[in-house]
């Protein structure tokens, strides 16, 4: 299964980084967590989940930081 089978097209998703011990909860633009896990195939460097939000909590999350970065803007 592909990222792109199950990702919404435009809207925003909960994204959640393991990195050292401490986990990051964040919100960002499908196409920038896209191309975040692109460029994480190259060198794992954390570990990264997608989170399937039943609610709109995703808002109160900050955004992804360099997310600009990685939606290519």
């Amino acid at each position: 299964m592909t990222a792109e089978g199950w990702f919404p097209p435009k809207s925003d998703v909960h994204v959640r980084i393991w990195l050292a011990g401490s986990i990051f909860d964040y919100t960002a633009t499908a196409a920038a967590v896209r191309n975040l896990i692109n460029d994480w195939r190259h060198q794992h460097w954390c570990t990264i989940e997608l989170m399937c939000d039943a609610t709109d909590d995703r808002r109160l999350l900050p955004r992804l930081p360099c997310e600009r970065l990685f939606a290519g803007q």
